[in-house]
């Protein structure tokens, strides 16, 4: 019985996730001499997966994942040019069912997170990339951890934010919920703006919103896509039957870190802790005022340091 009251508790809380993380871009203008960028279109069996990569393929690999619903922009350029000039060679994709990758008949083809998992797998092996250190973000969290447990021979660290998958994650308040379901957007972006700019000022924690990325992210969800505004229904189909990960993450040999929001209204900061402890001398650095999401510049630069020197301690730099 407990079990069942926990399957049906986390189906809401992916479904309301999933609902929101629907795409995101940042647009920086900056000289193509700074960042080599490159697209590319990697198949995965009958699956188009859109990717781009940034700066010296011989540099160690990162790949960011965003979470259910959200396309790759959700990891901005300014963010990922932070990250390449450190060092590092980047990847960043649009899982399929959003931005420019593959759109799936479900019902015909339904797939699982572990499915979304092998994709990044597709991608690394495209790229002809052995191992990577691999982020993901919510469901993107979710997939680093499994990409750990069965491939662990690809993975040279993983970070898992804003995602708990240990026991019952605790539902977000009614007062959250309620603001958050007041939005329904069409598929007029100007009409659909002020709903999405009230979930971002409440998902943003204690940060101040910046206007400006979050107003882009939204255009992004008409403007790149080759899904209907506000459709996540298939990554949300893909989780309802994900289980609890509290034995299989006892396996986990690789580097792992993980990053939380301290006022993350949608995933509480309990979840992510839990989550960690379970892991092997696993890392967890909770973000005091953060949320869910991070349209502040400020955070995206804490967030990027982090990152930064987790990877160091990997290569002993």
């Amino acid at each position: 019985m407990r079990a069942n009251r926990e399957v049906i508790m986390n189906k809401k809380i992916i479904y309301v996730i999933a609902m929101i993380l629907m795409g995101c871009i940042i647009l920086y203008q900056y000289k193509k001499d700074q960042i080599v960028m490159l697209e590319r279109i990697v198949n995965n069996n009958n699956i188009t997966l859109w990717t781009e990569s940034f700066g010296d393929v011989r540099n160690p690999t990162i790949v960011f994942i965003s979470g259910a619903g959200a396309s790759s922009r959700f990891w901005t350029d300014a963010f990922i040019k932070q990250i390449v000039d450190f060092g590092y060679f980047v990847i960043r994709f649009d899982h399929r069912d959003s931005g420019l990758s593959s759109a799936v008949d479900f019902e015909k083809n339904p797939y699982t997170v572990l499915n979304l998992a092998k994709d990044v797998i597709a991608i690394l092996d495209a790229y002809n990339i052995e191992k990577a250190h691999v982020v993901g973000h919510s469901m993107g969290g979710t997939i680093v951890q499994l990409l750990a447990i069965h491939y662990p021979q690809r993975v040279l660290s993983i970070t898992s934010m804003s995602v708990g998958t240990v026991g019952e994650v605790a539902a977000p308040s009614q007062e959250t919920m309620d603001v958050l379901l007041e939005n329904k957007p069409t598929q007029n972006f100007e009409e659909s703006l002020p709903g999405f700019m009230e979930s971002w000022k409440l998902l943003n924690g204690n940060f101040e919103v910046d206007q400006e990325l979050a107003t882009e992210y939204t255009k992004d969800l008409y403007e790149r896509s080759n899904h209907p505004v506000g459709v996540a229904r298939n990554h949300i189909k893909a989780q309802e039957e994900f289980t609890d990960l509290s034995v299989q993450l006892k396996s986990i040999v690789v580097p792992a870190f993980f990053i939380h929001g301290q006022e993350d209204l949608l995933i509480p900061v309990q979840a992510g802790i839990a989550t960690a402890k379970v892991v092997s001398n696993a890392k967890i650095d909770v973000i005091p005022d953060m949320g869910h999401m991070i349209f502040n510049r400020e955070l995206e630069q804490n967030l990027a340091n982090i990152l930064i020197l987790n990877f160091k301690s990997v290569h002993n730099i």
